[in-house]
């Protein structure tokens, strides 16, 4: 699989980086983003977003700098 690291959008398929952590997270480590929450931070003129990933049931939450895009 390659990985490109980047912005997601929902609907991208992500994989968490090793070393990361989290209750309901798969084994694969493999999710499928579902939504957006923008954290009222701007940087560089762009703004700042934590992610929400889908693992089967479970929704988690996670910085952009722990996902990576997986095609």
């Amino acid at each position: 699989m390659k990985v490109v690291i980047g912005d997601f959008k929902i609907g991208d398929l992500v994989r968490i980086k090793k070393g990361t952590h989290s209750p309901g997270m798969s084994e694969s480590r493999i999710g499928l983003v579902v939504e957006l929450r923008s954290t009222g931070i701007v940087k560089r003129g762009r703004s700042q977003y934590l992610y929400m990933v889908r693992f089967g049931e479970s929704v988690l939450q996670f910085h952009p700098m722990f996902l990576e895009r997986v095609y």
